[in-house]
């Protein structure tokens, strides 16, 4: 009996544990930072060109990596007023658990310097998702990819009269906001 009460304590523990994240071998897609500890200068690029400083303890995710997240399917109109599609991938709140800043908000910059901060309470409430991929084929970047933060306004009557101001696509950074 004993046995089987730390067996059923040890399933309920690993169901509750938020998901993790392993960096896989292919290209980058987007950086998940935190701004704690000490920041290194810039990066290159568009790091250097939009001033983004990354902490220590950046992450580096790959196509494989935000794979090993469990999905979520999201029919949403973007931009507003278009025929709704269908986006998947996972949710920002799992995301950030991954890294583990777990009930923080985030802001996410995008290639053209469009940066949006969302709000820990509005990430928990309407659990928007990070999509990697549009009616079942993958976001290039170039289009919306690599990533496109998408909101169920369709489902949500809380969002119906939302904007594309919160929906930045082409996102390559996400610093988690304590």
């Amino acid at each position: 009996m004993f046995r089987m009460i730390l067996t059923l304590m040890a399933f309920i523990l690993t169901a509750c544990s938020p998901p993790s994240i392993e960096a896989g071998e292919g290209p980058v897609l987007v950086t998940v930072f935190s701004p704690g500890g000490e920041a290194s200068p810039p990066r290159e690029g568009l790091f250097a060109s939009y001033g983004v400083g990354i902490g220590q303890g950046a992450h580096l995710l790959d196509g494989e990596a935000l794979a090993g997240l469990p999905h979520h399917e999201v029919s949403a109109d973007f931009p507003v007023d278009a025929p709704p599609r269908v986006f998947s991938g996972p949710r920002l709140s799992d995301l950030m658990s991954a890294v583990g800043s777990s009930g923080a908000g985030a802001r996410l910059t995008a290639f053209d310097g469009y940066q949006v901060e969302v709000p820990a309470e509005m990430i928990a409430r309407h659990q928007p998702i990070i999509a990697t991929h549009v009616d079942g084929e993958a976001l290039a970047v170039g289009g919306l990819g690599p990533v496109i933060l998408v909101w169920p306004r369709q489902s949500d009557d809380r969002l119906e009269d939302m904007n594309d101001d919160l929906w930045p696509w082409g996102v390559f950074a996400i610093e988690t906001l304590e």
